[in-house]
């Protein structure tokens, strides 16, 4: 009999000892949680999630399905376009996000059925150039006295009472330069002085014309797909020009293979940084480890903040993990849903369960 009670009193003790081990496992998890943040949901309503004053923060959706990412991505959207903040949406054919804009008349939207894309609209001369040289210069390597080149083109198109778009530059005869002076002065559109200026600029550019004349012919062969071609009326949408007009301007980017493309647009955004406009830039599974301009804007500190919106952000990254430390170490909010990969879930259960350990005494 003793031993039988002796057993039941084991029993209770390691049922008590059994009861404090999860209170103070409880005690632990919720500790760390608030100390890192974190908050587990079964169930929440988007507008909780994203509350109206999130407008400004670096977010990050990854897992789940379409479906959740496009009713996350809507409120996302609908907080900016509230805010009167300007907002550049890159996607790779992603129709739900663009019907959202549409159906609410958000934004602009540039896709093979609504061409409004132009490259150059409200620019400069010399951010054209910087645009030009920067995109893509290992592998067109424009010289500095290509500048000359961009400056006749320039010129000519003013003196044409023509607007400096992109698809008037893309469309240039660029081995007929000379000639286009030339007519510019039999016309009388320029006098001699500026005749010979141009000249002049053109023996100094002569070197670096194949380069642009090939550059313009890649860039418009990536872009053909948004850009507008209209360029003696309305020249289109340009990152810069929806920035500084607050608008949300939606852009299809059809591949992720056009890189040409993503430059271009992450250099208007470098300048758009320059000159110190608040913007957000919302990326909807564009690739960003094979992009260095790309990752560098996510990660460079400015007037804006970055949306990354996908399906696994680590595979996104190509596992690359100091990509990924960078990118989620600058988010104010990761809303993160099912993984289908394991080594995405192992990466993301290692990020989130590293808490400081503490000791609770009972």
């Amino acid at each position: 009999m003793s031993e039988e009670k002796d057993s039941g009193g084991g029993c209770l003790l390691f049922f008590i000892d059994c009861i404090f081990s999860i209170i103070n496992n409880r005690r632990i998890r919720k500790y760390n949680k608030q100390a890192r943040g974190l908050e587990e949901y079964k169930s929440i309503t988007t507008d909780t999630l994203f509350p109206a004053e999130s407008y400004q923060e670096n977010i990050i959706v990854s897992g789940g399905d379409i479906g959740d990412r496009l009713r996350f991505s809507e409120r996302i959207i609908q907080n900016c376009f509230n805010q009167g903040r300007p907002m550049i949406v890159l996607h790779l054919g992603n129709s739900g996000l663009e019907n959202v804009i549409a159906r609410n008349n958000w934004g602009i939207i540039a896709n093979k059925q609504s061409k409004q894309f132009d490259a150059f609209t409200s620019f400069q001369l010399q951010e054209i150039s910087q645009v030009v040289f920067d995109t893509c210069k290992s592998k067109y390597d424009i010289k500095p006295a290509g500048r000359y080149i961009l400056q006749i083109v320039y010129d000519i198109l003013d003196c044409k009472k023509m607007r400096p778009y992109f698809s008037n530059y893309a469309n240039c005869p660029y081995h007929q330069l000379a000639d286009k002076i030339n007519d510019c002065f039999n016309k009388g559109l320029i006098k001699q002085d500026a005749a010979n200026n141009l000249n002049s600029f053109l023996m100094m550019g002569q070197a670096e014309i194949a380069k642009i004349d090939s550059f313009f012919y890649d860039m418009k062969a990536q872009m053909s797909h948004i850009a507008m071609d209209n360029s003696n009326k309305n020249g289109g949408t340009s990152i810069l020009s929806a920035i500084k007009k607050g608008k949300i301007f939606c852009i299809d980017l059809n591949s992720s293979a056009n890189v040409m493309l993503v430059e271009l647009i992450v250099n208007s955004l470098t300048i758009a940084m320059s000159r110190g406009y608040e913007f957000t830039l919302f990326l909807d599974d564009v690739a960003i480890a094979n992009n260095e301009m790309l990752k560098n804007a996510l990660c460079q500190k400015s007037s804006h903040n970055n949306i990354i919106c996908s399906k696994d952000l680590y595979a996104l990254l190509n596992g690359k993990d100091d990509a990924f430390n960078t990118i989620v170490g600058e988010a104010e909010k990761a809303v993160l849903l099912s993984h289908g990969s394991h080594l995405s879930c192992k990466k993301w259960s290692e990020y989130i369960g590293e808490y400081e350990k503490i000791a609770v005494y009972l």
